[in-house]
């Protein structure tokens, strides 16, 4: 594994302004792309959002270092007794952003690799979680190394969020367990008695060409409920395991999954 942690680049140029955070990001040049793609892919224009490194306080930003460097090693371990994964197979990202995400899995340096981003922890308050946000970002790159091909490819339709979210929930459900990382007080119980109204949303969105990103971004609400796809992804990898191992899941035809997704919501 490379460790590319770029936290102590970003205190060395950090004085609190946005000229301060170009200088730190512009020695970094394949994640600056990174961040700015992130937002112009749908739409956006990356310098609107300079605006919420105001909204993080320096201890925030180490606190959320701190408990990633001391965290990251033992799940790595953990995922490569599971799934055999060689730390010789990904990188690790460490960086400060315009809160893309607080974990994601992107090819980084000619390999898969997941980025943190230590002002995304922070803004969701995720110290005491980053065990499950960890375990939950590997599961990505489980998939992505065992299905042998890009995640972000399958994941341009929207429709297949709910299989890749749902196979990395799946596996951190098993590496740490409930609750999960993303969870508040609640909500995994009042997913469960809502699944049915969950899924006829979902469905009736996805038929009518609505953005499903309002099931899994941090920053929107379903009924009041964020993240309630990673609920519905979970609940659809748990039915596939029915028939199918979870590797035969994480290989699964693109046509197939998309067939399954519309069969597992009607039920």
């Amino acid at each position: 594994m490379v460790l590319v942690d770029t936290f102590p680049a970003f205190l060395e140029r950090w004085n609190g302004d946005e000229e301060s955070w170009l200088e730190y990001i512009r020695d970094f040049p394949e994640l600056f792309e990174k961040i700015r793609m992130d937002y112009e892919k749908y739409g956006n224009d990356w310098r609107d959002y300079l605006r919420l490194l105001s909204k993080r306080e320096l201890p925030e930003l180490k606190r959320a270092h701190e408990r990633l460097v001391e965290t990251i090693p033992g799940v790595g371990e953990r995922i490569e007794e599971l799934f055999g994964v060689g730390q010789e197979d990904y990188n690790i990202v460490i960086y400060v952003g315009l809160e893309n995400g607080a974990g994601w899995v992107t090819e980084f340096m000619g390999k898969p690799s997941i980025l943190f981003g230590l002002e995304a922890i922070a803004e969701l308050g995720w110290y005491d979680n980053v065990r499950g946000l960890v375990a939950h970002e590997f599961g990505h790159l489980v998939h992505w190394i065992v299905r042998g091909g890009s995640i972000e490819e399958l994941e341009n339709e929207e429709i297949m969020w709910l299989y890749t979210e749902g196979f990395a929930q799946r596996i951190e459900d098993i590496v740490t367990g409930r609750p999960w990382h993303l969870e508040s007080e609640g909500w995994f119980e009042w997913c469960v008695e809502n699944e049915r109204l969950i899924k006829k949303e979902f469905l009736r969105r996805l038929r009518a060409n609505e953005p499903l990103n309002r099931f899994f971004g941090s920053w929107y609400r379903v009924f009041g409920r964020r993240f309630l796809g990673y609920y519905l992804g979970y609940r659809f990898v748990e039915w596939l395991e029915t028939e199918f191992s979870l590797r035969g899941i994480a290989l699964m035809d693109r046509v197939l999954v998309r067939d399954r997704i519309l069969e597992f919501l009607e039920l």
